[in-house]
C-alpha cells in the first residue's frame, strides 16, 4: 500500500466510502432487484434480481476489502471501473438523463461514486498515482458542478427538503448552490482544491446530520430514504479523498 494511503485523512475517507458500499450492498440483497432510487445501476435492465444480488455480492466484498485494507489498490480500481460502466448504462436512456432531474441525479451520484474510487486507487499504487487520480477528480469535479447548477435549476424543490427549524430555505439552497460550483472547479483546476475539498466533506456531513439524517428516523423502512443517506456518506468519504489527492496532484 503507498504511503498516502496510510494518512488519517486517507483512512477515514475509505472507511466512510466502504462503509457506503457495503450498505449498498446490503440494500440490493434486501429488494432483490433493481431501484430507481439506488443510484448504482439502472432499473430498466432485464434480469434484475440476479444483478441485484450479484451487486450485493460484489459490493459487500469490495466494501469489506476496503474496510480490512486488503488489496485497496486493486479492489477500488475494479469497483471504479464497475461504477463507471454502470454510469454510462444510464446514458442509454439519454432524454432520462439530460431532461428528468431525477434521472440526471442517479446517474450523477453513480458517476461521483465511481470517480472516488478511481480517487482511491490512485492514492494507493504510489508510483503514477497523479495520472491514475486524474480521471476521477475531473468526473468527481463535473457532478459537483452540475450538483450545484441543480440546486438553482430545482431551487423551489430543494427548498423543500430544508428542515422546517432552518430560516431563509432558499438562501441555503443557493449558498450551497453556489459552494458545490465553487468546489468542482476548485477541484478540476486544482486551485485550492485541498481547502475546497475539506469544506465539500464538512458541507456533506452536515446534510447527513441535519437532512438526512432526521429523515431516515422518520422513515425507516423507505429505501429511498436510505438511499440519498448512504450517497452522503459515500461523498463525505469521497471529499476526504478528493483532499488527500490534493498532495500528489500538485506535484
Amino acid at each position: 500500500m503507498a504511503k498516502s494511503t496510510a494518512s488519517p485523512v486517507v483512512s477515514i475517507g475509505r472507511i466512510l466510502y466502504a462503509l457506503a458500499i457495503i450498505a449498498f450492498g446490503l440494500q440490493y440483497a434486501i429488494f432483490g432487484h433493481l431501484r430507481l432510487g439506488l443510484p448504482l445501476c439502472p432499473n430498466w435492465l432485464p434480469n434484475g434480481s440476479i444483478i441485484a444480488y450479484a451487486l450485493a455480492a460484489i459490493f459487500i466484498a469490495a466494501g469489506l476489502a476496503l474496510v480490512a485494507t486488503w488489496r485497496v489498490a486493486t479492489v477500488s480500481l475494479i469497483l471504479g471501473i464497475l461504477l463507471l460502466a454502470s454510469s454510462c448504462l444510464y446514458l442509454q436512456h439519454m432524454n432520462f438523463v439530460l431532461h428528468d432531474g431525477n434521472g440526471r441525479t442517479v446517474f450523477l451520484e453513480c458517476l461521483s461514486i465511481a470517480a472516488a474510487a478511481l480517487v482511491l486507487h490512485g492514492l494507493s499504487i504510489g508510483r503514477g498515482a497523479k495520472l491514475s487520480m486524474m480521471p476521477g477528480r475531473i468526473f468527481f469535479a463535473f457532478t459537483m458542478i452540475v450538483f450545484g447548477a441543480q440546486h438553482f435549476m430545482y431551487a423551489r424543490y430543494v427548498a423543500t427538503l430544508v428542515p422546517s427549524w432552518i430560516p431563509q430555505h432558499y438562501f441555503w439552497v443557493i449558498a450551497t448552490g453556489i459552494a458545490l460550483i465553487a468546489a468542482g472547479a476548485a477541484i478540476a483546476t486544482t486551485i485550492a482544491d485541498k481547502i475546497a475539498s475539506f469544506c465539500l466533506f464538512a458541507m456533506f456531513l452536515g446534510w447527513l446530520v441535519l437532512l438526512h439524517a432526521p429523515r431516515i428516523q422518520h422513515a425507516l423502512h423507505n429505501g429511498d430514504e436510505w438511499s440519498s443517506g448512504l450517497v452522503v456518506i459515500a461523498l463525505c468519504g469521497a471529499s476526504l479523498l478528493m483532499a488527500a489527492s490534493s498532495d500528489q496532484t500538485s506535484r
